[in-house]
């Protein structure tokens, strides 16, 4: 029989892997949008800020219960704003010179970085078999990249991504009481819209994009994979949402093939298999 805190584990695994789901899905419009265009880099994540800062703002505005926010909820909104515009920029520039799974393969520290935190800063039980599943899942990942794993100077960009948003994910857990989760996601992303406008204004390319319909689509799913990730680690603990990140290479793997063409050999299969199985296994384990 099931207790209440079994079940708001469940919830909160459900809605991460949601959220994490939808992560991949507005990269691959971000990649879209670059080969289509010649917007740099932080240009194009900084489209992505507008775009989800367009959308969500109003709504947390609307549904504010105080529109004096405390220091606390500014603070946590204005470092969660750096670090994911930082794993932003990072992850959009490495994808614009390598594969959309090779890219996440080497993204994937972040929960490695997410766990050490959880515990050095939060003091949060991380158990060794929280290692053994991201342990496990990170060996799912190294046989999904494989062949090109460290190649490609993107592989670089994309590990500092991981490093951002590992560090992102432990402050959202322990910044995740400070407001409610659209209210801290519009300030987030407005956080995010002033530090990367400076860079974004720069560009030689025109502000307007060329590809508006990509920019859209990529702002939308970012803000709704993040606000569901906002929500889970306010029910969850990172050391039970941390491995779940994973979930986001299968559906980048699904995007390689579906949109970029880009096949996924019989080993990288495999791999997926070991990272799914990281994830229930944490998920149990926590029950």
């Amino acid at each position: 029989m099931s207790t209440p805190a079994s079940r708001q584990n469940l919830v909160a695994a459900a809605i991460m892997v949601a959220g994490m789901s939808l992560i991949p899905v507005g990269d691959a419009f971000n990649k879209a949008a670059a080969l289509s265009s010649s917007h740099g880099a932080v240009t194009l994540a900084w489209w992505r800020f507008v775009v989800g800062t367009g959308l969500v703002l109003p709504l947390a505005l609307g549904f504010a219960r105080s529109w004096q926010p405390s220091r606390a909820f500014l603070i946590a909104v204005g470092l969660r704003g750096v670090l994911i515009a930082g794993g932003i920029s990072c992850i959009t520039q490495a994808l614009t010179t390598v594969p959309l799974a090779d890219a996440f393969g080497a993204f994937f520290i972040a929960p490695f970085v997410s766990l050490a935190l959880a515990r050095l800063v939060l003091g949060e039980d991380v158990r060794r078999v929280d290692w053994a599943a991201v342990a496990l899942g990170f060996a799912g990942v190294l046989l999904v990249v494989r062949p090109g794993f460290g190649m490609e100077p993107g592989i670089g960009w994309a590990l500092l991504a991981g490093c951002f948003y590992g560090s992102y994910i432990t402050t959202t857990r322990a910044t995740a009481q400070t407001g409610q989760p659209l209210s801290q996601l519009g300030g987030q992303l407005l956080v995010g819209l002033v530090v990367l406008a400076p860079l974004a204004l720069f560009d030689p390319v025109p502000v307007w994009p060329q590809v508006p319909g990509l920019l859209f689509g990529s702002g939308f799913a970012s803000g709704a994979g993040n606000l569901l990730a906002i929500i889970a680690l306010g029910l969850g603990s990172t050391a039970l949402l941390a491995p779940l990140i994973y979930s986001q290479l299968a559906v980048a793997a699904a995007l390689s093939i579906w949109i970029f063409g880009t096949p996924i050999p019989l080993m990288a299969a495999f791999g997926m298999v070991l990272i799914v199985l990281a994830g229930l296994s944490r998920v149990v384990s926590r029950r």
